[in-house]
């Protein structure tokens, strides 16, 4: 593709906090278009309302540009809205991360230091969220371009004066099409690259060959005046105002449910029963398993930015659709360590406290070690046989030949459509090892050569651009896993391992060896061999629940309650077993 790789640094390079301009945007949205696009009326897209962030895999969510605070009534609020609706709101960004957004009943900026927002419902309310966040994410951090779309520049484009580049974004295939399916979906993005800083200066949504949504500077200035005032990074009402009126966030969310049913378990005297009981739900798997332990943690990679080299391997990953790959995927995981990461606002709930149960846990429990063997040919061509599994676990394979899928337990065999390549557990997400374009929305630092299982690879470090999410709902969960540290295979761009820590300790660690890059899979090689009179049982896809880590604690809170509704024993072993991967869907 022409020019790709210098659209690639340009997009990713681009940095908000070094700008200083006021500008005038304009957002167009089609409600009747958008509620045809996200299927509005159903379970599913009631969900993807609450649960889909700003922009992810497939780009912005229309309506993204405009800040509206939770109301409690969003399914009413989506199905009410229709035609179309177009809306001013004013930018103001100064170096260092200082900004200001404010439109119709809104306001939101940081001060370098503190971000807040402020709304005109029912009253002025002030929130405090933190350190510096882009006010306009679309437009002003560009990279989630390069996050699940094909690009392609259509030439030069002159708009406010600015030199630009017309580029058109397209889905692109991927082993992970798994996640991006929860995503609603467009047709295409058509955007204009400010060519000297990279970030957007119109950004337009195509769905169904029509206009979905378009976000557009209609003014922009660079160096103004009001730049240089701090009190317009402040709340309205003044940071007295707002240190007053700042909400603490309650825990909520489906990781909610989770915590809620421990800490009912642990005020029913769990702690004390585990801490004294012999009892050792935590298997015996490792302790006699040669490779049990854990590898030890090299230091955090250090340097400067990251390489373009390294930048155009994650973007154009020729093991993106993971074309005639063989590998083992070795995967640890420290309970314990998952444990303490806990804010404390959740620790602390509840009478004997979740933090009792973490505490006396993080005494006995070893890290866990898991072993699968994968085969794929294309996003929905793959088989994954669970070599090792520490648990009660009844999954035994999973293979798909792009029509078909078997989910091969102990005593069935659950067949249905085809679907992309899952997530192997909880823990393991094996479509983000071959498909790591994803990160290129993160801050990667490093890039030192090392050696993984016999293949030469990147060390990189990587950190968000945001301050942490607050300690409730699914950003907090999500949050949990995502890893620190990756080694970037240098050959084909995949994932060779992947690391997350809790402090100093390795919360998670996944690394493929024995790689066979060579291996050109049949059909028939993704087909089960099924012994005679095998049960074979028809399973319909679960359309009304995301998929990976978003349903994940929905799912835990279920084995847990199920579990918890027999003896607090059998919770604690449904509870581990669960992130053994022992509670096959």
């Amino acid at each position: 593709m022409t020019d790709t790789p210098d659209l690639v640094v340009l997009l990713y390079r681009a940095d908000w906090t070094r700008l200083s301009l006021a500008a005038e945007v304009s957002h167009t949205i089609d409600h009747d278009l958008d509620a045809l696009r996200s299927g509005t009326g159903t379970p599913a897209a009631a969900a993807a309302s609450l649960w889909g962030p700003p922009h992810g895999p497939r780009g912005p969510v229309a309506g993204s540009g405009r800040r509206a605070r939770p109301t409690g009534n969003e399914w009413e609020t989506a199905t009410d809205l229709q035609g179309t609706e177009t809306s001013r709101s004013t930018l103001l960004v100064a170096p260092g991360g200082r900004c200001r957004y404010q439109g119709d009943g809104f306001a939101s900026g940081c001060d370098g230091d503190r971000s807040w927002q402020e709304f005109a419902e029912e009253g002025r309310l002030v929130e405090m969220t933190g350190g510096p966040r882009p006010p306009l994410a679309t437009l002003l951090r560009p990279s989630w371009l390069l996050n699940g779309y094909t690009l392609e520049i259509g030439g030069s484009a002159t708009t406010l004066g600015r030199d630009g580049l017309r580029v058109v974004a397209t889905p692109r295939r991927s082993i992970r099409d798994a996640v991006a399916q929860w995503h609603r979906p467009v047709d295409r993005v058509e955007v204009i690259v400010d060519a000297v800083l990279g970030t957007l200066l119109r950004h337009e949504e195509i769905f169904e060959g029509k206009p979905l949504s378009l976000t557009e500077l209609v003014s922009v200035s660079f160096n103004p005046v009001e730049a240089a005032d701090d009190a317009q990074f402040q709340p309205p009402s003044g940071w007295e105002a707002a240190e007053k009126n700042a909400e603490t966030p309650s825990p909520s969310g489906p990781g909610w449910e989770v915590t809620k049913l421990v800490t009912g378990l642990a005020t029913r005297g769990i702690g004390a029963w585990f801490k004294s009981s012999r009892f050792d739900p935590f298997g015996q798997a490792t302790r006699e398993e040669p490779e049990a332990a854990m590898p030890e943690d090299e230091p955090m990679p250090s340097g400067g930015p990251v390489s373009d080299e390294v930048l155009h391997l994650l973007y154009e990953s020729e093991s993106r659709q993971a074309p005639g790959i063989e590998a083992t995927l070795h995967s640890w995981f420290d309970f314990a360590a998952w444990l303490s990461k806990f804010p404390d606002e959740v620790r602390q709930v509840g009478i004997g406290g979740f933090g009792s149960l973490s505490n006396v846990v993080g005494l006995r429990v070893p890290a866990e070690h898991e072993i699968s063997r994968l085969r794929i040919s294309g996003p929905d061509r793959y088989r994954i046989d669970y070599v090792l599994r520490a648990g009660k676990s009844t999954l035994k394979a999973i293979s798909c030949d792009g029509e078909r899928c078997w989910r091969i337990l102990d005593e069935e065999v659950r067949v249905g459509p085809a679907e992309p390549a899952p997530l192997a557990s909880p823990l393991s997400q094996i479509a983000n090892l071959f498909d790591p374009s994803w990160l290129l929305e993160s801050r990667l630092t490093g890039g030192t050569e090392t050696v993984i299982g016999g293949r030469r690879g990147y060390r990189l470090a990587v950190a968000s651009h945001d301050p942490p999410a607050p300690a409730s709902g699914y950003l907090w969960w999500q949050s949990i896993f995502s890893p620190d540290e990756v080694v970037v295979d240098a050959e084909l761009g995949f994932l060779l391992c992947s690391i997350s820590h809790v402090g100093p300790r390795v919360l998670v660690r996944e690394e493929l060896r024995d790689v066979i890059t060579a291996y050109s899979g049949e059909p028939g090689d993704f087909q089960p061999d099924l012994p005679p009179g095998t049960q074979v049982v028809e399973e319909d896809p679960d359309h009304d629940a995301p998929p990976g880590p978003v349903n994940a604690p929905r799912a835990m809170a279920g084995v847990f309650a199920r579990k918890a509704a027999k003896d607090a024993r059998s919770a604690v072993e449904g509870f581990v077993d669960f992130f053994r991967g022992g509670d096959a869907r």
